[in-house]
């Protein structure tokens, strides 16, 4: 995957070299839909007045050269081109609060989804303001969608469901079953796993090195026995193709797949299992408040038990925790 620009360089990108790296990370995350033209206009480099793919350009490699991940850039990307596509060339000062909300609640998305993607346009235009591209900030102008999930109890797998999950991960991609064995008992978040490298698997912990942490924290999570187990089995990382190969699994095992249901399932069953919020949310890499918020569903101690228990079938540690249950 590639790096971010390095702004100490002194040999910074242009807007079209960038939107290509951008345009190669889509493509590494299974979308090849995307056409570079979409947000860098053929001729010359951004004028005045700015163009919406000339704002779109400059904020995305101004990401880049922050630092932020390649991956956080990539879905930035996704987000943007739905607004810019066939937007491209006018004036991003054209821009009406009417337009945006038009096109918001005509595509058919949850109101989740609505609230994420009109956050990254209110966040972009208030970039252009703050440069001076922009007299105000339109998308701020129409009201946030109500996030339809908002007070639902986080989505989790069931013990039974997690061995079924990686069961059928193992019979078909030891990769996959690799990364999803982390999630599930790691809890490391969905971009963290598929950015993880073999090298970063060290003995008793898994390290999440500050540049792949979406808090941007190094941090070293303790590799458990039911997960040593899995990883013994094979497989290899980074994984590649992630959307392709993870639907090919959740597809096959039919286990539905709520948002997230790895790491909420994580979060639940390490805090019902050991009772102690501030270890549960240092391994996870976020706050205890994060926790209590947004990640923590209710199960009994026996369920806790069992899931930390989902060894490999025909495992010997598999078959001792059969006897223990029995």
């Amino acid at each position: 995957m590639p790096a971010p620009v390095n702004p100490t360089s002194g040999n910074l990108q242009s807007l079209e070299a960038a939107a290509l790296q951008l345009l190669h990370v889509v493509r590494q995350m299974g979308d090849s839909s995307f056409s570079a033209n979409n947000f860098q206009p053929e001729g010359s480099l951004p004028h005045s007045p700015v163009t919406i793919a000339e704002l779109f350009n400059e904020f995305l490699l101004s990401k880049s050269r922050a630092g932020r991940s390649a991956n956080y850039c990539g879905l930035l990307l996704k987000e943007l081109r739905s607004f810019a596509t066939g937007r491209e060339r006018r004036p991003a000062a054209s821009i009406s609060a009417r337009e945006v909300e038009t096109w918001l609640h005509s595509q058919g998305w949850s109101g989740r989804t609505m609230r994420g993607r009109l956050l990254t346009l209110r966040n972009v235009l208030s970039w252009g303001v703050k440069r001076g591209e922009l007299v105000c900030n339109v998308a701020l102008g129409v009201d946030l969608p109500t996030d339809d999930n908002a007070g639902a109890p986080p989505g989790i797998h069931t013990p039974e469901q997690v061995r079924t999950v990686l069961e059928t991960a193992r019979r078909l991609d030891l990769d996959v079953m690799r990364c999803l064995a982390i999630r599930y008992f790691a809890g490391l978040r969905t971009s963290e796993a598929v950015a993880l490298e073999e090298k970063e698997i060290k003995g008793k912990f898994i390290e999440v090195t500050a540049t792949k942490a979406k808090t941007r924290r190094r941090r070293l999570v303790p590799i458990k026995p039911v997960l040593s187990a899995w990883l013994a089995l094979g497989g290899s990382l980074p994984l590649t193709q992630v959307n392709n190969r993870l639907a090919a699994i959740t597809t096959t095992c039919g286990v539905p797949w709520p948002h997230n249901a790895c790491r909420h399932s994580f979060v639940t069953y390490h805090l019902a299992r050991w009772q102690n919020a501030g270890k549960t949310a240092l391994e996870a890499g976020h706050t205890e408040a994060m926790l209590f918020a947004h990640y923590r569903e209710i199960v009994t101690p026996a369920a806790a038990k069992a899931f930390w228990n989902v060894f490999p079938a025909g495992s010997s540690l598999s078959t001792a925790a059969s006897r223990r249950r029995g």
